[in-house]
């Protein structure tokens, strides 16, 4: 449709344009009518659309345009197509001339009207762009601009309590002045959070902002945030303050070179650990230790813990291994272990915890193998460090990085070199042994030699050392040093690789590839990681690593076996069993990250291993999958699984596969182990698991091995017979769920050895949990080498000591034995009933019973636990010699009628001896009318390593009258023991500082001594 204004007349005189030669008459024509349809159809379209009215034009718009809205809105007919007949006005109607300037004069009005058109809607949107810069964004990010406040005023309190902490009564007039306007800063906060709440609808903070004079909440926000900025700064600057004034640091209370007792790596690290004391008298708030791996900085860190334990200056002394990939959560978790403190939800949660415990207190932090910076206020550490109003807060941080430890903020750092030759080759001698190094005239010459390919690195000489330590002959040490050389040439060149290659060397002089095989996986667990014996001889056990020796027991005391040898050539180290409520006894291992290193070079390139990694979702790479035959990611975060991850996943088949301790694992990770066809163990201990088994385990037709322990699982679905393969099932510390398994699922585990099935829970059992056990095994007649269980009847008692010797019986927990006034269990008169579980049962528990009266005169061989806890009404216990003596650890908890302990002096294996909450006890062992022996007789717990006695209000004495001896007690815990004064304890020879004591000070100052000699046995942590 053409849009033209009306012809003039004919009279009317034209001149006829002359037309651009670069233009022809047909192209112009095309050009203007393709404008001319453009045009038409834009002005048609916001017409029909009711965007554009006639009203709506401006006054001053053209009469033609005018008109032509007024025709269309009514008719949508042009008012100015002309038409003969049913055609179109053309040339031929107006003349040649007359039409084609028509044509070019309604072109250029169109151009003017389409500008006006187009500028109307520019001015629109210009409308909308405002209302949205001014208006409505401002409100929608009104949820960002509170939060970012509340977490600004949240750290300005902190800072408000660093402020506090160096000087809680403000004295300057700009101190006072700061605090107060930060109190105002938290009032404005609440206040403006306050109004936030209440406006959660954007219509609500639209009507708000347009209508009261205050304006919307974002703005407020954002103007207290640059508030709240301020105040941090001028903060910033108090502190400084504070720190720059000079501070007398409190003198060290003892002369390292004057301490007894220190272990013997004391010796090559005395001058580093003598300067790392001087720096804890000093103003310095953190002290760098760096060195090649394996040069001592763990034992440095060891030291000074000990030195500071001895000297009490810190109320706190934290020793943390940070590990490589270290993360805020991973640094929190180990500073709540060794702090004894709760976890938290979230990382905020847990910083918060840890600065309130922190925020008063004297502590020394002992930050080991750190590989990153850390953000240590994130942490919940309290800043800044330095030493203020009495209180020392000091780091030490080490690596093997000089630049990392700068990174950190030490200003002083302390280098620590490989060994002189001298002390080089006296510790090669002390690991060797003096009768092996002497034992043969061309020994000491070839030995010099082998510590010499040491490079006087003292982890290299200790290890190579120990691997040695067993070669007496000249030949021997000839063909070990051929060996070291060798193995030394063919590594790359540089200290690093010359330790892999001398750990390979002792890797090598292990005694079977069996041995070897099972250090390798040690290093399936985190670097620095404290690992379980228990836990370590169990994998062992499940992955098929030791011989088949027909008898569990017998497989778990090889299996201690083989760490003993580990440790004896210092290829795996104690665990750290010096931490606040950690490990009772030397029940943790733990391999130096150096040896960890080399084993995973060592381990085949099927492994797959990256645990402790900080993973939050498994990795990526279908390469590391594709062929991975052990797989490690336990100890992480994965919370995730992607689909690309699913698609890696996809093509796995790994034989084993370790995801414990990944605390909420996804749904989708189970979905995807269920094409695990070829998994033979799997290990899903801590995992998150709740309510519903997950049924994906059920497909894993190979599956040997299953740890689903610290789970919330409601029942055993029947489709886990299915397992056909699986021999060892563990299922404990079910967390406070009733355990339901279906009658006939036992029996279908045909092949199944190892049955621990147990809950957290001391009362939420059950009713039909043991019955269809108990049944299964009767009616199937099936052998079970070991069998953990609870049981709440002395009748299924009864029941399982009948199906011995095919089922035998480790671990028994016995809860809820009503109307039994005497434990049958270890009571001789019992015997003939109850001799197949006395002979196999390993652990007894006993929780909440009416039992009054244990009398243990049966024989019981292999018993080594036992744990009773609120046996309210017991308030007899023997035991007879004829009851056995291997009974390693006894534990009582909330024994109220209980007077004394005086049958563990009966007990010449028991290592550890546990008492918490009996109110009534009054005496740990009894006089001579309890206990037969005389007064003046000294009675010796030969290895007896940790006393607790915790919460016992009664306790006047650990024995009436006479001495006790403890000869190899490590550590003693005493809490909540007013009426307890002194420990009648007589010293052994060397004993002094070997004994940590963890109590009260003020219980601590007011002990009663027998002598100096007892006091100095122990070293107090306060």
């Amino acid at each position: 449709m053409d849009l033209q204004p009306r012809a003039q007349t004919s009279s009317a005189r034209l001149v006829t344009p002359t037309p651009t030669p670069q233009v022809t008459f047909r192209q112009r024509l095309a050009s203007t009518n393709r404008f001319h349809s453009r045009i038409h159809c834009t002005i048609n379209s916001l017409l029909a659309a009711h965007l554009l009215t006639p009203s709506s034009l401006n006054p001053a718009a053209p009469q033609w345009l005018i008109a032509y809205a007024h025709a269309t809105a009514v008719s949508l007919a042009p008012p100015c197509l002309q038409r003969t007949g049913d055609r179109r006005a053309s040339p031929s109607d107006l003349g040649l001339a007359t039409w084609l300037q028509l044509q070019v004069g309604r072109r250029r009005s169109m151009e003017l009207q389409l500008s006006a058109v187009l500028g109307s809607l520019a001015l629109g949107g210009a409308v909308l762009v405002l209302f949205f810069v001014k208006w409505w964004q401002p409100l929608a990010g009104t949820d960002r601009r509170v939060k970012e406040l509340a977490d600004a005023v949240e750290a300005l309190l902190r800072q408000r309590s660093e402020v506090l902490g160096h000087d809680p009564a403000p004295s300057s007039d700009t101190v006072r002045a700061w605090l107060r306007r930060v109190q105002e800063a938290q009032d404005e906060m609440a206040s403006i959070k306050a109004r936030h709440d209440g406006e959660q609808l954007y219509v609500v903070r639209l009507v708000q902002y347009l209508f009261l004079p205050t304006g919307p909440v974002a703005g407020l926000a954002e103007q207290q945030l640059k508030a709240v900025r301020a105040l941090r700064e001028q903060g910033a600057a108090i502190l400084d303050a504070a720190l720059a004034t000079p501070q007398a640091p409190p003198p060290l209370l003892c002369d390292p070179e004057e301490l007894e007792g220190l272990p013997a790596e004391a010796g090559p690290a005395r001058a580093y650990l003598n300067e790392a004391l001087r720096f804890l008298g000093d103003c310095d708030a953190a002290l760098g230790v760096w060195g090649a791996g394996g040069v001592g900085k763990t034992t440095v860190l060891k030291l000074v813990r000990e030195v500071c334990g001895r000297v009490a200056r810190f109320d706190h002394v934290l020793l943390v291994a940070a590990s490589r990939d270290c993360t805020v959560a991973k640094l929190q978790r180990e500073v709540v272990s060794v702090l004894g403190l709760r976890d938290a939800p979230t990382e905020q949660a847990q910083a918060a915890g840890i600065l309130s415990f922190l925020r008063d207190k004297s502590f020394l932090l002992l930050l080991d193998s750190v590989w990153e910076r850390l953000d240590l206020e994130r942490v919940g550490i309290p800043q800044p460090l330095g030493m203020a109003n009495g209180k020392v807060r000091k780091i030490i941080v080490a690596s093997r990085s000089e630049a990392l430890c700068a990174d950190m903020g030490c200003r002083n750092k302390i280098k620590m070199e490989c060994l002189n030759e001298e002390d080089a080759w006296s510790l090669f001698q002390a690991n060797v042994g003096g009768d092996i190094i002497h034992g043969h005239a061309q020994i000491p010459a070839l030995a010099k030699q082998v510590a010499a390919e040491c490079k006087c690195l003292p982890l290299a000489l200790v290890t190579v050392g120990r691997a040695m330590s067993n070669k007496r002959t000249p030949e021997e040490w000839s063909n070990a040093l051929d060996t070291l050389k060798a193995s030394l040439r063919s590594g790359t060149p540089g200290l690093d690789k010359s330790t892999h290659a001398l750990v390979k060397f002792c890797y090598d002089n292990l005694e079977s590839d069996m041995v070897r095989e099972c250090l390798l996986t040690c290093a399936l667990w985190p670097e620095d990681h404290n690992i379980s014996k228990e836990e370590l001889v169990q994998s062992w056990i499940g992955l098929g690593l030791l011989p088949d020796l027909g008898d569990i027991e017998e497989a778990h005391r090889f299996g201690l076996s083989v760490i003993a040898i580990m440790m004896a050539a210092c290829l795996l180290e104690p665990g750290d069993n010096h931490r606040y409520n950690m490990f009772p006894s030397d029940t943790h291992v733990r391999m130096h990250d150096v040896v960890r290193d080399a084993a995973l070079r060592l381990a085949p390139a099927k492994w797959l291993v990256r645990a402790g990694a900080g993973l939050r979702e498994p990795p990526r790479e279908e390469a590391l999958w594709r062929g991975a035959q052990r797989v490690s990611l336990m100890h992480n975060t994965i919370e995730d699984v992607p689909a690309k991850v699913g698609g890696a996943l996809a093509d796995a088949q790994p034989a084993s596969l370790m995801l414990q301790c990944n605390k909420a694992l996804p749904k989708r990770m189970l979905q995807a182990i269920q094409h695990f066809t070829k998994l033979t163990y799997l290990d899903l201990e801590d995992t998150g698991i709740q309510d519903a088994f997950p049924m994906e385990i059920c497909c894993l037709v190979s599956l040997k091995h299953l740890n689903l322990s610290k789970n919330k699982i409601l029942s055993l679905p029947m489709e886990l017979g299915n397992l056909s393969q699986l021999e060892y099932f563990y299922l404990r510390d079910n967390y406070y769920i009733q355990i339901t398994i279906p009658p006939g699922l036992i029996s279908r585990l045909g092949k199944l050895q190892v049955l621990e099935v147990f809950t957290a829970s001391i009362v939420s059992v059950a009713d039909n949990y043991v019955a269809p056990v108990i049944d299964d095994l009767e009616s199937s007649g099936a052998r079970m080498a070991s069998l953990g269980i609870w049981l709440d009847t002395t009748r299924d008692l009864e029941r399982l000591a009948r199906l011995a010797p095919g089922v035998r019986a480790r671990s028994l927990h016995l809860r809820k034995l009503e109307g039994t006034r005497a434990l049958p269990l270890l009571s001789a008169e019992h015997a003939p009933e109850l001799a197949g579980v006395q002979e196999s049962l390993r652990e007894l528990v006993v929780y909440s019973s009416d039992v009054e009266e244990v009398t243990a005169d049966a024989h019981v061989p292999m018993l080594e636990v036992i744990k009773f806890g609120f046996l309210t009404k017991l308030r007899v216990m023997a035991w007879s010699h004829a009851a056995g003596s291997n009974l390693r650890e006894v534990a009582m908890g909330a024994c109220h009628s209980l007077t004394h302990l005086t049958w563990v002096q009966n007990l010449p294996c028991l290592e550890s001896l546990n008492l918490s909450g009996c109110n009534g006890l009054t005496r740990l062992l009894g006089g001579a009318e309890d206990s037969g022996s005389a007064t003046e007789e000294v009675i010796v717990f030969p290895r007896l390593k940790l006393l607790a006695l915790l919460g016992l209000p009664k306790l006047e004495a650990v024995r009436v009258e006479g001495e006790c001896a403890f000869p190899e007690l490590r550590r003693l815990q005493t809490r909540g023991c007013p009426r307890l004064k002194r420990i009648p304890m007589r010293p052994a020879r060397g004993q002094q500082g070997t004994v940590r004591i963890e109590c009260d000070k003020h219980w601590w100052n007011a002990l009663q001594w027998a002598g100096e000699d007892v006091k100095a046995c122990f070293v107090p942590v306060l």
